[in-house]
């Protein structure tokens, strides 16, 4: 016999705040990840990542494991490393970046990007395979992320923005972030899909309005968002000292060059590039890259899709940068790459905000455990940005 009191009690957890749910399942994940973690099992996980995965089925929705049929190859994707100032729409503790990187070098094989991609044409046999990358090439790479990178021996790619190695200015949304966040007004309207009033009350509120703008712009036409954004540089105008300084210059790029550190193109502008008219195609693609290479003094080969999600590409822009010269592109779609990839939709991870490092572990574990086909999905990263809105909008 059903209790009386059990429609009360259902009714009182969907009425629970999204947001208290949502934290409840982080404690949950957390609590599980830290277990794993100091009892020592993710070395079981481990042993497991190279010959199984986990899938399920939309019918059967129970997770079950299979033997694999190829080897494992990861990429992780980082932003910045910092806690302070712009971006604001990304951070991570250089203490715990550093222990990212030491993890990963006591539990992983690591490789360059050039060398992971070159491994997946040979379909080489080697046990799970890691590559780090950074997108955008935000400064503080260079003071906090290049040093731990040189002193624990680990290769990466970093990804860059044609327009800011030209002019050292921000990207456009960073700019967006920051006028939110210090203009002086207490109210902002703007013309989206219809005038929209934003009352910045709070850090809080002026993020979110940030946050609801950019995601507007990757939805239109890209010459329309050039238009939308120099008309907010009028309207909103900001302080030149607080938009220079961001981002890597020449001179830090060829020291880290040096040090063996590679570099890619993610566009002159970072556009959606979904939203690109066709020929606008050479300026982003291929003048990015000759840019780059001129700087450089060496082949530019890699690219990266700005935000990277499924709907961010298409294959005729696969087509073009094959074209172009490139040899991959990465995405900012979760899962491992096997043999017989795409080798310009490779996936990525993107490592956000993470607080313990159990919950990195726990990550990187699931990325090479959880299946990468159509049923994918079945655990919750605990790795991703640190809000949904942060990796709609950065692909990051």
């Amino acid at each position: 016999m059903r209790s009386e009191a059990q429609p009360t009690l259902t009714a009182r957890t969907k009425n629970v705040p999204k947001n208290a749910r949502v934290a409840c399942k982080q404690g949950m994940r957390r609590a599980i990840s830290a277990s794993f973690y100091h009892c020592g099992l993710f070395r079981l996980t481990r042993s497991l990542e190279r010959s199984y995965e986990i899938f399920a089925t939309p019918l059967n929705r129970i997770p079950r494991l299979r033997r694999s049929v190829s080897s494992k190859f990861g990429i992780l994707c980082y932003h910045r490393v910092g806690t302070e100032g712009l971006p604001y729409s990304s951070t991570l503790d250089p203490r715990l970046f550093e222990a990212h990187m030491r993890y990963l070098k006591g539990n992983y094989r690591i490789v360059a990007l050039r060398q992971l991609v070159r491994e997946m044409l040979g379909r080489e046999d080697v046990p799970p395979t890691l590559a780090i990358t950074f997108d955008d090439g935000y400064r503080d790479l260079y003071t906090h992320a290049f040093p731990v990178l040189r002193q624990c021996n680990i290769p990466a790619t970093i990804y860059l923005i044609g327009r800011c190695m030209e002019t050292g200015e921000l990207p456009w949304y960073d700019r967006i972030f920051a006028a939110m966040v210090n203009t002086p007004e207490s109210c902002v309207e703007v013309l989206l899909n219809g005038n929209r009033l934003f009352f910045l009350e709070d850090y809080r509120s002026r993020l979110a309005a940030a946050w609801e703008i950019v995601c507007y712009l990757r939805t239109i036409p890209d010459v329309a968002r050039q238009e939308w954004c120099a008309e907010f540089d009028h309207q909103v105008s900001l302080p030149r000292e607080l938009l220079d300084g961001h981002m890597l210059n020449w001179e830090q790029v060829r020291v880290m060059q040096g040090a063996g550190v590679a570099f890619g193109a993610h566009t002159m502008n970072h556009p959606a590039v979904s939203r690109l008219d066709p020929a606008a195609y050479d300026y982003e693609f291929v003048r990015s890259k000759r840019l780059l290479e001129d700087g450089l003094q060496s082949p530019v080969e890699d690219f990266a899709y700005p935000f990277g999600k499924a709907a961010d590409g298409n294959s005729a822009v696969r087509r073009y940068l094959a074209r172009a010269g490139y040899r991959s592109a990465t995405t900012t779609v979760e899962g491992f790459n096997s043999f017989g990839e795409n080798l310009f939709s490779l996936r990525r991870l993107q490592i956000g905000e993470v607080s313990p490092i159990s919950e990195f572990a726990f990550g990187v574990s699931r990325l090479f455990l959880e299946s990468a086909d159509a049923n994918a999905g079945i655990w919750e990263s605990p790795v991703g940005c640190q809000c949904t809105q942060a990796a709609e909008t950065h692909g990051v």
